[in-house]
């Protein structure tokens, strides 16, 4: 038999494989926070995006991720904290993907989002010459009318929450969430408990196996009316008894199914188990009927104000025809109506603007002219009423080219842009300004305290030629 010392290798054995080197840490000052969460920094002439870090700290990272000219790196160790960095108030902040600077004083973020839209403009500096300073809110918490929780971990032991930093099929508890109201952190409590007690799995992405797979939670922030909406992949006899779980903490409960073949929940039906199937919510006096899966401003403080910033803007400009692209269920159009103005609305889903004209009787207002359209798909006749202005409210990837063309082209004297998103706003930009549109001012709103995104009211006018 040969043998050898167990420190030594026969001749003919393979060389061992050498460990993987550590990447080295490195040094670095954050310069700024860009759009959707990142922290800036530089190294030469390569970028590197850090997340957890704030403006003018320095750090210790290492690089997670090489590109050709930039890099990502994950925040080892804060040498010097920024004076804006703060205690995160929920315990779970870093580990759950639901906010990104709730480490950050609040007026620092608003200032941090006038930043972003700064940067998207920075190729027309007499357009972010007309930049204000963002709208805040006097309490940043507990502002969503709205939120989707993921169930996870086992039939044992499930959790209801918000999906990891990172991970997707991972769920971290939502039930110190600051973003809704305390009563939605009692409805975890209890639909966890429940789901705990009758053993009820948690879908499971990978293995396309379990029962529950979200609860949405909607909450009138001004009528203190609530409704929760539970999608499991089938149906199951416990499942009828959540309204008895709820109790007083739900005025209407829906159970939908997304069957465990779709890739993501997908709702194809839903059942009412309690109350009308919807809520009311109220806009500066306006009454709207919000659905399971009715579009709505999810920060109803927050779209007040933006509401009746648009409302003051159009007032001012005393349009005799005013036209709502993207309408949805009417806010717009509803903040829009006057005396002696007629208003038009083009919406491409039907039942919103089915919603929109029961909203409209429900208000008792005076009549809108409603148009089942998509905008690309406008008929002429609708812009030779001649809009004296044209409000747009497009969706996060803006305006389709052939729409812009089309908005541009009707040339109305006044226009304004809602804008969710400053990447496609100033990609739609030029070719407004190359229409001879001048920005008149741009009213930022912060909609989404704690996380990088910013509204913005775009005001335009069409130059006089000379």
């Amino acid at each position: 038999m040969n043998c050898h010392h167990p420190d030594e290798q026969p001749a003919h054995a393979p060389a061992a494989e050498p460990a993987p080197a550590t990447p080295p840490a490195l040094e670095l000052t954050i310069e700024k926070a860009v759009f959707e969460g990142h922290a800036l920094a530089r190294l030469g002439r390569h970028v590197i995006f850090v997340d957890g870090a704030l403006p003018g700290e320095r750090i210790r990272a290492v690089i997670t991720r090489r590109r050709r000219r930039h890099a990502f790196a994950r925040l080892l160790e804060i040498l010097a904290p920024s004076p804006q960095r703060c205690a995160a108030p929920c315990p779970v902040f870093g580990v759950c993907g639901g906010c990104a600077f709730l480490n950050m004083a609040y007026p620092a973020q608003l200032a941090m989002k006038k930043g972003f839209l700064q940067d998207a403009l920075r190729a027309w500096p007499a357009v972010a010459d007309k930049l204000a300073d963002v709208l805040g809110m006097e309490s940043p918490e507990f502002f969503r009318n709205k939120m989707v929780y993921s169930f996870g971990g086992t039939a044992a032991e499930p959790v209801l929450g918000m999906h990891r930093r990172g991970d997707f099929h991972a769920v971290v508890t939502a039930e110190h969430c600051l973003l809704q109201s305390l009563t939605a952190r009692a409805i975890i409590r209890r639909v966890t408990g429940w789901a705990r007690a009758r053993g009820l799995p948690p879908f499971d992405e990978r293995t396309k196996q379990g029962l529950l797979r979200d609860l949405t939670v909607r909450e009138g922030r001004r009528t203190g009316q609530r409704l929760v909406l539970l999608t499991a992949t089938a149906p199951h006899p416990d499942l009828a008894a959540l309204p008895e779980v709820l109790g007083d903490l739900a005025d209407t409960v829906l159970l939908g199914f997304s069957p465990a073949a779709h890739n993501a929940s997908r709702v194809e039906r839903i059942e009412t188990l309690k109350g009308p199937g919807r809520i009311e919510e109220q806009l500066n006096g306006l009454t709207f009927e919000i659905g399971p899966t009715t579009f709505f401003q999810t920060n109803t403080l927050q779209a007040e104000r933006m509401f009746r910033t648009l409302a003051a803007w159009a007032d001012e400009l005393r349009p005799r025809v005013a036209l709502d692209l993207y309408a949805g269920m009417g806010p717009i159009a509803f903040h829009l109506l006057a005396p002696g103005r007629t208003v038009l609305a083009v919406e491409s889903h039907p039942e919103s603007v089915a919603a929109a004209r029961r909203n409209q009787e429900r208000n008792r207002l005076p009549p809108i002219e409603w148009l089942t359209a998509d905008v690309e798909q406008t008929p002429e006749t609708i812009f030779a009423r001649q809009p004296d202005l044209i409000v747009v409210d497009p969706p996060r990837t803006g305006l389709a080219p052939k729409a812009a063309a089309r908005i541009a082209a009707a040339a109305a004297p006044h226009l304004i842009y809602v804008s969710c998103n400053p990447a496609t706003l100033a990609r739609d930009l030029p070719l407004f300004l190359r229409a001879g549109y001048v920005v008149e001012r741009i009213q930022p709103v912060d909609m989404f305290p704690h996380a990088y995104h910013i509204e913005c009211l775009v005001q335009f006018a069409l130059a006089l030629p000379l």
